[in-house]
């Protein structure tokens, strides 16, 4: 203990800051040297059990360990909430903090909780906020404008709205906004979720409805992850995309598609029956992943087609059969994709089952990819049916039997 208290200030304070408040506040106790130090660390987290017998005991602790902290500035405050609080609890933490610099907020309220919190109106004012994460929470009550203009990343999680013009309104308010999680409840007042920032470049989303609708104009974005079902989806061009990960059951997936062809990096799920659009052309994709929950071959044979970089290409069965449909032949198309015979380098197959139609597709592939390099094919988990020793030996060896336009390439059994 001796040698770990001779360290600054600087270093213990950082250790510190990496535990529960709680755990903290018992290093006082460790020699004089630890006495006060508690005081002065400038990220604070505190975490309630739902099992948590004496509730009004933590209420207290984290009122005082506030009020005593002396910390120049206060880096983070994490609350995680599993029991009820009252509002006047809850804005007693949260302004205090604020009137500290506060930089980070991460407030985490129970699902079981049969209200959402109402957080003070100080938070939404608070101008040097960069990180804010909110679940189980209420933005009815919201006065704006708000005035968040140092703000680079937000976590809406399960959050409450007045209508479908509050999450506009706050996004306009973050002029600087690079990455939003959005994790949106069926009950949450919003019908078409608007989302214009153009400064954004990271967003994760997840959920709508029937009849939901989500609209976006983010001409920066490099990141987008979607999982959602039976809601429409108006995307604007993404020029800046990078990588995308896009799970979404709908009626206009063909506009979706279009909207990401500067995509470098591609998960696709699309559990339906999608069309290619029309015209376009993915000039820089290089990686595909394509699942194979629904087996739309024509869909993945329009790809190879129209993405004159593509070199890796990864099929996965990632959700299972999600519509009940699957296709139980594949007609070979009549000419060859140029990609598949001159550009694709690797390809991959996971839960592969060696079922007839897809060792036809298999065997397309490895018959024209005159450039593959890598061949890899992995069946189910070892809990399925399928992955029986006699089973799996039986797949090697159709699969080694197989024609190989490339003579380099190399086949691995997961």
């Amino acid at each position: 203990m001796d040698r770990i208290s001779s360290l600054p200030n600087d270093l213990l304070l950082h250790i510190l800051s990496l535990l529960p408040t709680k755990d903290v506040l018992t290093t006082s106790v460790l020699s004089k040297r630890w006495l006060n130090l508690w005081k002065l660390v400038s990220k604070l987290k505190y975490i309630e059990r739902y099992d948590n017998a004496d509730h009004v005991r933590f209420l207290r602790f984290v009122e005082r360990s506030l009020v005593l902290n002396t910390a120049l500035v206060l880096q983070s405050l994490h609350l995680k909430l599993d029991q009820q609080c009252s509002d006047e609890e809850v804005e007693f933490w949260i302004r205090t903090a604020v009137k500290r610099g506060l930089g980070e907020l991460r407030f985490e309220y129970s699902y079981m909780i049969d209200e959402p919190s109402r957080l003070p109106q100080s938070l939404y004012t608070c101008g040097t906020l960069v990180v804010l994460k909110l679940q189980n929470v209420s933005l009815v009550n919201v006065r704006f404008p708000v005035r968040f203009q140092l703000l680079k990343t937000l976590h809406l999680d399960k959050v409450i709205y007045l209508d479908n013009e509050t999450p506009q309104k706050l996004l306009s308010c973050c002029p600087i906004l690079e990455v939003l999680d959005l994790d949106r409840a069926d009950y949450d007042n919003v019908k078409s979720f608007s989302l214009r920032v153009p400064s954004l470049q990271r967003f994760d989303y997840y959920g709508g409805g029937d009849g939901s609708e989500l609209v976006m104009n983010t001409p920066s974005l490099k990141y987008f992850k979607t999982l959602g079902f039976a809601y429409k989806c108006t995307i604007e061009y993404l020029p800046e995309i990078l990588v995308a990960h896009v799970v979404v059951t709908c009626g206009n997936t063909d506009d979706i598609l279009r909207s990401l062809a500067s995509v470098k990096r591609l998960f696709l799920c699309l559990p339906t029956e999608p069309q290619f659009p029309s015209g376009s052309i993915f000039h820089q994709l290089e990686h595909l992943e394509f699942c194979t929950c629904e087996t739309e071959w024509d869909l993945l044979m329009s790809f190879l087609r129209h993405s004159p970089k593509l070199r890796s290409l990864k099929l996965n069965e990632t959700h299972g059969n999600v519509c009940g449909y699957r296709a139980l032949h594949w007609d070979e198309p009549s000419s060859v994709p140029e990609t598949l015979k001159f550009v694709l380098e690797t390809f991959e197959w996971r839960n592969y089952r060696g079922w007839e139609v897809e060792r036809e597709l298999a065997s397309f592939v490895l018959k024209h990819a005159r450039r593959l390099k890598v061949a890899t094919f992995s069946p189910p988990g070892r809990t399925q049916l399928y992955t029986t020793l006699i089973r799996k030996y039986r797949m090697i060896t159709e699969l080694v039997c197989l024609r190989r336009g490339s003579a380099e390439c190399e086949l691995v059994f997961g």
